[in-house]
């Protein structure tokens, strides 16, 4: 049996047993050198792969940053007060030394970085039964899903949309293979990046599974992932064409949350219809700090809690109420702070029943998400289904209220939708973003804390300080890798 000694093998196999820091991907030195110690079993293998999604749920990728990147530079929630509640994202107040938001590029690359040693190493690692070559491959197609997942998150926090200049801004340094300590290595553009994401995960539908796998790309979840690039892409035939197949494949395991079950299900970690949660627990927390330092803490609305400062704007909070009768009204709650009343998004009560609302599992793809997908692609593809939109839009709007009429749907009714059925889990900036609409807080409560003023953000508009809709390298990261060139208009 050959042994497999590399540097990057002990990190891998110690980050599937326990936290670490993530340091930046261009200061750690992964090469095909081999240590002491050995990877000799798949259950070895099992345990690498299972580290990279510890890594991905970390309070400084999924934890915090990208889901407030997505939410609250949005218009669907808010900051109640100036401090405690991440202001300058909602402001974006972003400048390359600020770090407090930076960790999604150090943190992305050292879990592609891995996933990288792991595929150098992918051939050697022993199988000799059916069912060992089977899980092989599917541990195989979990490390391409999370390379294209990790280089699909670069491209749209640190890029411009890809419909905006067809791809043409900067996006990744592409990560397709081990990058040494001290390397230079360039961005490539964004239409790149997303064609190396398609390749990868290309790649990765046959190898794995179709079984679930809880906390796990399975081959749903990258199929998933792949047709929610496409949309970002507006390459709307791709998008339909692969949720279509995933809705109308009968061995897909997951189904729709009914309408009765649906308010309870948040509380409950693996639900009929959820492809991807990230894993946390009382064991295993998003940070160092039990939670603390997660975004969740300043979402929480408990009675008595002074520190949730994160809250639904009036402007999403109406189109809720358009119908008294939805289900999702069920996760808001109306609490007194201060001698004011607010309403809270009561989305994440926590995984384990006991009211720790810091415990809660970082979600990345649900059916409901397909579904909408399928709906908006449908409308605008080059053939549309009006047919087709109109009963997958319906089948969410169903769901929320079981007595709603069928409407003929348009972009804009699942555009609404996607606002309904995502808040808190990181989608709304990022639909705004990929379609070019502007982000316009136009209601008073959408006004910062002690601000006079409004914030009305163009996705696609680089003028004035308008390019500030995407982040900067940080100066630790370009220090690092100088070839790696910022984005414009910040300092270099």
């Amino acid at each position: 049996m050959k042994k497999y000694n590399t540097i990057t093998v002990m990190t891998l196999l110690a980050i599937a047993l326990m936290f670490t820091s993530c340091s930046d991907f261009l200061n750690t030195n992964p090469t095909d050198r081999l240590p002491s110690d050995q990877v000799e079993t798949l259950d070895d293998a099992e345990k690498i792969v299972n580290g990279f999604y510890i890594n991905m749920k970390w309070n400084d990728y999924y934890g915090t940053p990208l889901m407030l990147l997505g939410e609250t530079r949005g218009d669907d929630l808010r900051p109640r007060r100036e401090t405690g509640g991440y202001a300058q994202i909602y402001n974006y107040e972003f400048t390359p030394s600020l770090n407090s938001y930076s960790g999604i590029w150090s943190t992305a690359y050292n879990v592609i970085m891995n996933t990288n040693v792991f595929l150098n190493i992918w051939d050697d690692i022993p199988a000799t039964s059916v069912d060992e070559t089977a899980k092989k491959d599917d541990l195989k197609g979990q490390a391409l899903t999370v390379r294209a997942f990790c280089h699909f998150d670069i491209a749209r926090v640190y890029g411009y949309p890809y419909q905006k200049d067809s791809g043409a801004s900067l996006g990744a340094v592409k990560g397709n293979r081990i990058i040494n300590l001290g390397e230079q290595v360039e961005r490539s553009p964004v239409k790149e990046t997303y064609e190396f994401i398609i390749q990868d995960l290309t790649e990765a539908l046959p190898l794995l599974s179709k079984d679930k796998n809880h906390g796990n790309f399975n081959y749903w979840g990258a199929k998933g992932l792949l047709a929610r690039v496409y949309l970002y892409m507006g390459d709307y035939d791709n998008a339909f064409k692969h949720a279509n197949e995933i809705l109308t494949d009968a061995d897909n395991p997951y189904t729709l949350i009914s309408n009765a079950a649906y308010a309870d299900s948040w509380g409950k970690p693996d639900s009929p219809e959820t492809m991807l949660e990230l894993l946390t627990s009382a064991f295993s927390h998003i940070d160092d700090n039990g939670g603390v330092d997660s975004w969740y803490y300043v979402l929480w609305h408990g009675e008595g809690f002074s520190a949730g400062n994160l809250i639904p704007t009036d402007a999403w909070l109406a189109i809720l109420d358009e119908d008294p009768d939805d289900v999702r009204h069920s996760l808001t709650i109306q609490r007194t702070e201060g001698g004011v009343t607010f309403r809270w998004l009561a989305k994440f009560p926590g995984n384990n029943g006991d009211g720790d609302f810091k415990i809660n599992n970082p979600m990345i793809m649900r059916l409901s998400e397909i579904y909408l997908i399928a709906a908006e692609a449908a409308l605008m593809k080059s053939s549309p289904d009006q047919s087709k939109a109109d009963d997958y839009l319906h089948k969410i709007r169903e769901r929320a209220n079981p007595s709603t009429a069928q409407i003929t749907a348009t972009v804009d009714d699942v555009l609404k939708e996607r606002r309904k059925e995502f808040i808190g889990e990181g989608h709304r900036y990022f639909d705004l973003g990929r379609l070019g609409l502007t982000v316009n807080r136009d209601t008073p409560d959408n006004k910062l804390p002690a601000s006079s003023e409004y914030k009305v953000v163009d996705p696609w508009n680089m003028q004035g300080n308008q390019f500030q809709v995407i982040l900067p390298l940080s100066n630790y990261e370009r220090s690092s890798n100088k070839a790696a060139f910022q984005n414009p208009g910040y300092p270099d």
